[in-house]
């Protein structure tokens, strides 16, 4: 599975993953592991460790958004193959199916392997 982080080239903005997110500053905080003056710190510089880049945008809308992306097409990949195993087990009940009606015709030469 491919890794679904963005490059740092790709991170929104710090202003930006902190206006998405919906719990107040202090949660936030909390949730980070900083203090409430560190959160603001990082605010005021627009500038942040990694990590907490990567938090944040794994709570935002492009990170959930991301996250459902992946299950949606995850599901259809595991439809799709379902749908594949489910015409093989057709195709060899068919084969099946043949075997059985060959068998009700049974050979000229079955007797001199059944007499045993």
């Amino acid at each position: 599975m491919p890794f679904l982080s963005p490059s740092a080239a790709r991170v929104p903005p710090l202003s930006f993953l902190l206006a998405d997110q919906t719990e107040p500053p202090r949660h936030i905080a909390r949730h980070l592991g900083v203090s409430l003056r560190t959160l603001q710190r990082y605010a005021a510089s627009g500038n942040a460790p990694r990590a907490v880049y990567l938090a944040l945008w794994f709570e935002s809308s492009w990170g959930l958004g991301t996250l459902h992306a992946q299950a949606v097409n995850e599901a259809q990949h595991a439809r799709c193959w379902v749908a594949s195993l489910e015409r093989e087990c057709e195709r060899l009940r068919g084969v099946i199916r043949a075997y059985e009606q060959a068998q009700a015709q049974p050979a000229a030469n079955a007797p001199a392997y059944h007499s045993i």
